[in-house]
């Protein structure tokens, strides 16, 4: 089986799980039938379904056979989750924990960055900025530009572990910035915050780097809570959840 094949059928299975097909804690159909139904053998399910209980979406057992885990047993910090869950609708407090996530990391990275980033660094975050500013009216190519401008942050940090995180960090921010940047004029009203951050990492000022830093990240709660509140859940409500 080649491993193109293979990656085929794990991003074909995994977005089937992903969309709601099977639910948290049903099983799935018999081999053969789900074969039939994907249009693939059955050693090619069973290494798909070998790499998805890897991922933490699957788990199988002698009595339970191949059971559908809860979404928070799922590795979230694998792009390729991630993406099936933004293509097929987030779950429950996944944007929440997302800004919790990245109000825990950011500033963090964003002082580092300040003190450690290479002019080579800052001359990647300048002109991630450029491009932002040039891709204004373009959504997609804005969010692509956004990445790479935070990515760029990120990898300024000089911090190991954040750096082996950076795929799965940059695919969880593209998620937030899909969201926030739906919302009418949200683009042009960021793109002076983002120039503000450029400017004070290259001058490596770390205060004001910091605050604009927070002041982006809790700009985009607001903006999704105000035009989303159905991705929001009382913090009340999400201590009370088993």
């Amino acid at each position: 089986m080649s491993s193109r094949f293979h990656a085929s059928t794990v991003d074909r299975l995994g977005s089937w799980i992903a969309s709601g097909n099977v639910l948290p804690g049903q099983s799935l159909k018999v081999e053969a039938d789900l074969c039939e139904e994907l249009g693939i053998s059955r050693t090619v399910l069973r290494e798909a379904i070998k790499t998805l209980v890897a991922k933490g979406m699957l788990q199988v057992g002698p009595k339970v056979g191949t059971r559908v885990m809860p979404v928070r047993n799922w590795n979230l910090f694998d792009p390729q989750v991630v993406g099936w869950l933004a293509q097929h609708g987030l779950p429950e407090n996944f944007v929440m924990d997302l800004l919790d996530l990245r109000r825990t990391i950011e500033p963090v990275a964003v002082r580092w960055a300040c003190q450690r980033a290479t002019p080579e660094q800052i001359a990647e975050i300048q002109a991630a900025y450029r491009m932002l500013e040039a891709s204004m009216g373009d959504k997609d190519a804005y969010n692509d530009a956004d990445r790479r401008f935070h990515e760029a942050i990120l990898a300024a940090s000089h911090n190991q572990f954040i750096e082996q995180m950076l795929p799965a960090l940059g695919a969880q921010m593209a998620v937030s910035f899909e969201v926030s940047s739906a919302v009418p004029d949200e683009l042009g009203q960021t793109l002076s915050l983002h120039k503000d951050l450029a400017d004070a990492i290259s001058a490596r000022d770390v205060a004001r780097g910091v605050w604009v830093c927070m002041t982006l990240i809790e700009r985009s709660a607001v903006t999704i809570s105000q035009h989303y509140p159905e991705l929001f859940a009382p913090r009340e409500q999400r201590m009370s959840t088993p």
